[in-house]
């Protein structure tokens, strides 16, 4: 169980960041959790919830689904640790995933992943005071695919996002474009849609 201050980690953030940060940052995650496993087939879909009210369509939020390894007992440990080493390799930091709550109310996993011979399905909230992870709760399922949904929940006040799909695929495809211009790497498809599946658009063709 972490004992971390998140508001005071939340504070610090660099004032550089922009809304897309935190989204940015769980797609990383998902293409990471992807690409260690050497899957072939992955496939990350971002689905845009908006309220049904008009006047309050800029507090959307955000599902992030990806099939990968999903949320085993690493993962989450990292998850649960403060400047996590965990993908140092890679690039990361250790505190990205505390942008998710400087731009966002909620924070909320759902994932499947693999124990043994058998799957497990944990799902579990990130809060804002002193443990990192929330609500954990593990079940045994009949699932046979690991992968997790990372939902970013209710933009918070003050914030905005485009609200046009194309640019928000613009946005994202401008800071992801390193993933899918190197040689020699094949980015896993990325498509964004609104939560009902319309609009959808591909970013690798984009």
């Amino acid at each position: 169980m972490s004992n971390v201050n998140i508001k005071r980690t939340v504070e610090n953030i660099s004032p550089k960041t922009t809304i897309y940060t935190p989204i940015i940052e769980v797609i990383v995650n998902a293409i990471q959790a992807i690409t260690s496993e050497g899957n072939m087939e992955g496939k990350i879909v971002i689905r845009v919830h908006r309220s049904e009210q008009t006047e309050m369509d800029d507090n959307p939020g955000f599902d992030i689904e990806g099939n990968g390894i999903g949320f085993d007992n690493v993962n989450r440990d990292s998850f649960d640790t403060l400047y996590t080493d965990h993908k140092i390799d890679e690039g990361g930091k250790g505190f990205g995933r505390f942008t998710c709550l400087k731009y966002f109310e909620n924070v909320h996993i759902d994932s499947t992943y693999k124990e043994g011979a058998n799957f497990k399905r944990r799902t579990f909230s990130m809060r804002k005071k002193n443990d990192i992870i929330v609500d954990e709760k593990i079940y045994d399922t009949e699932e046979a695919n690991t992968g997790s949904v990372v939902k970013l929940l209710t933009l918070k006040k003050g914030k905005t996002i485009d609200k046009k799909l194309k640019t928000i695929a613009r946005n994202l495809l401008e800071k992801l474009l390193p993933y899918f211009i190197t040689d020699g790497y094949s980015c896993p498809e990325i498509v964004l849609s609104e939560s009902d599946g319309t609009g959808s658009i591909k970013l690798n063709d984009f």
